[in-house]
This record gives structure tokens, sequence and C-alpha cells, in this order.
């Protein structure tokens, strides 16, 4: 059975990106976010993820989501966010084209998403409440093989089309002027790996500017997922 960690890379969509990240905040022009993250679970599977957010113009955000595991399977995905303001609502879509490496073969990925969110102030500090949904689609190679003769196979392989869908709840506080404690609730549903929910907590720490730590630890709840840790390099520029 796949850990959590490799089945989600099936859907090109390993894990969540750094906490709290895109949603539907758009990065401010001209400016530039990157993290560098590290996951490893109980049964041993790894990831190392690359995220990064260029504000191309005040409402739309440019993007790429990278990562590898240990055992060689990645994903590459280039992604286009527009945003939208009302009132104390926050409004974001989202699309992305790239590819997903599984066991040594390359597939295509397409992904299209939604997100809302909003500032809140509670009394353990500011903070801020999203919700992000996302639609993707792999290709997988099916080859069909049939015998016309005794010396004879032909075979025919397709591209078919497998989609998974993605939501993500996440509660952000800033107790602290250099302090943030983001719980994240994750779900996941693909055809070939099922129903996962997961329960991430980060505690993002202002390092000197403009670096950033994450401390994470994401738990199951439902699925074949395994307990992970996660740790986290934010730059913002």
């Amino acid at each position: 059975m796949r850990t959590a960690l490799a089945s989600l890379a099936l859907a090109g969509m390993v894990a969540a990106p750094a906490s709290g990240l895109a949603g539907p905040w758009a990065r401010e022009k001209g400016r530039v976010f990157l993290t560098l993250s590290q996951q490893q679970d109980g049964a041993g599977e790894s990831w190392t993820g690359l995220w990064a957010e260029y504000g191309l113009t005040p409402r739309i955000t440019l993007g790429l989501d990278a990562g590898r595991s240990g055992r060689g399977d990645g994903k590459l995905i280039l992604w286009a966010q527009k945003a939208w303001e009302r009132g104390p609502h926050r409004i974001a879509a989202s699309a992305g084209l790239g590819a997903v490496r599984l066991e040594g073969a390359l597939a295509p990925l397409a992904q299209l998403g939604g997100a809302w969110g909003s500032g809140i102030e509670t009394r353990f500090g500011p903070g801020w409440l999203a919700i992000e949904m996302r639609g993707i689609v792999t290709g997988r190679n099916v080859t069909f093989e049939q015998r016309l003769d005794a010396q004879t196979v032909a075979s025919v392989t397709y591209l078919v089309p497998e989609t998974s869908a993605k939501a993500e709840l996440t509660l952000g506080l800033s107790p602290r002027d250099r302090l943030k404690v983001i719980e994240q609730l994750q779900l996941e549903y693909g055809r070939d790996s099922g129903f996962d929910a997961r329960l991430a907590t980060s505690l993002v720490y202002d390092l000197a500017r403009p670096t950033k730590l994450e401390m994470g630890l994401i738990l199951p709840i439902e699925g074949a997922s395994e307990p992970a840790l996660k740790l986290g390099l934010w730059l913002e520029f």
C-alpha cells in the first residue's frame, strides 16, 4: 500500500503548499516569495518541495510548485492566479499546467482552483480564515495488446485522464509580532489513492528579515496517511 506522500504524488499534489500561502491573497506587485520545505513521514517517505510566487500585477500572481520524493517521484507545476476584493472578503481563481513523475513515467497535469478568505480578529490576536479548492487532471498511458496471429501482436496506447479533487480549510493566527500559528484541514480524493484527510499544524517564526522558519506536524484523520514532520524556510523580497 502506498503511503500518503506517494499516493498524493500520483495526483501531482504532494502534501500542501506551505501553510497559509497563496490562497485568495495576491502577492504585491514586483514582490517575490520563496519557500523550501522538507517532509518526512512515519513510513520513511520523504518529500522536498519548492514553492514560489511573483506579483505580476496588483491582482495577478504567478507561481511555481515543484518537488521530489525520496524515491524519485516528483512534480512541476506553473500556475497563475487572479484575485478580487469584495469588502472584507478576498476571492481568487487559479489555473496551472505541469507534469508529474511517478515510478519513472511522466504524465501531463492540469489544475483549476478557487479560493475565499478574510481577515479576522480574535482574543488571541489578528488572523485569517481561508478555503481553497482544486480540481486536478493527470494523464496516464494505458496500452492494449491484441494477438493477430502466431507471430504478430498489435498494441495501441491511449492517454487516459485521471481526476482528483482537493480542499483546504486554513485558520491562521498571529499571537505575537514574530509568530504565526496555522491550522489546516487537508482533504483529498483520487480514484487510485481514495479519500485522505489530514490535520496540519505549523508554527512560523520570523527570523532576521527576510527569513521565516516553519515547523509543522501533519496528522492523519482518514485514509492511508502516516504522521509526518515538516521543516520549511520562507523568504520574501
